[in-house]
């Protein structure tokens, strides 16, 4: 029970730094010159700091296993991610750009932690 606690909140944690972050983005495109190209790394820029920030916050509070939990951590964040996507949008469907946010955030959860910890 206490796991699943911690998958609560360090998943709430990465959906308010992704909203921030993607309100910041938001911002920068609306008032800034950017080609509208690069919208689609600055979100998944945000996509991965978030993913990041989270797993590494359930790392450190189960204090076991933390690149299997991070791992696991991307894989829950991406199906949210799907979920909210599947229900905003009529229909479930299982795009490229959810693929790659799946193996993104897996791959950068593998670097930050083999690197960093």
């Amino acid at each position: 029970m206490v796991k699943i606690k911690n998958y609560v909140f360090s998943l709430t944690i990465a959906f308010l730094i992704a909203a921030i972050l993607l309100c910041l983005c938001a911002i920068i495109f609306a008032y800034t010159n950017i080609n509208d190209r690069y919208l689609q790394t600055f979100v998944f820029g945000c996509v991965i700091i978030s993913t990041l920030v989270g797993a590494t916050i359930l790392a450190k509070k189960i204090k076991e296993k933390g690149l299997l939990m991070g791992g696991i951590f991307g894989v829950i964040y991406v199906f949210c991610i799907f979920l909210i996507t599947s229900i905003a949008y009529t229909g479930f469907v299982f795009t490229n750009t959810l693929l790659i946010y799946l193996v993104i955030s897996c791959i950068a959860r593998y670097y930050w932690w083999s690197n960093w910890s």
